[in-house]
């Protein structure tokens, strides 16, 4: 999903109700913003999506997760399945 918000003179963004939706989120829940790659991304805090609670994190930071799936897809290692 891709959606276009503005930036207010306040420094804020508001969300659209079908981003608070599909991230089912509630007033007062706390966001996780992380900036990678010239990318902002929100993450609601207690989610799966909290990688930053993951015992691996470090292992995949700095990973583009498309291009490693696209290194894989042409890996001769993967001929046998």
């Amino acid at each position: 999903m891709r959606v276009s918000v503005r930036l207010t003179s306040g420094h804020k963004i508001e969300l659209p109700e079908n981003v608070i939706k599909k991230l089912d989120l509630s007033v007062n829940d706390e966001i996780i913003i992380e900036v990678e790659d010239n990318k902002l991304i929100l993450i609601k805090k207690g989610n799966l999506a909290d990688r930053s609670s993951e015992p691996y994190y470090d292992v995949w930071n700095n990973t583009d997760a498309e291009e490693y799936l696209k290194d894989e897809g042409n890996s001769d290692s993967n001929s046998s399945y």
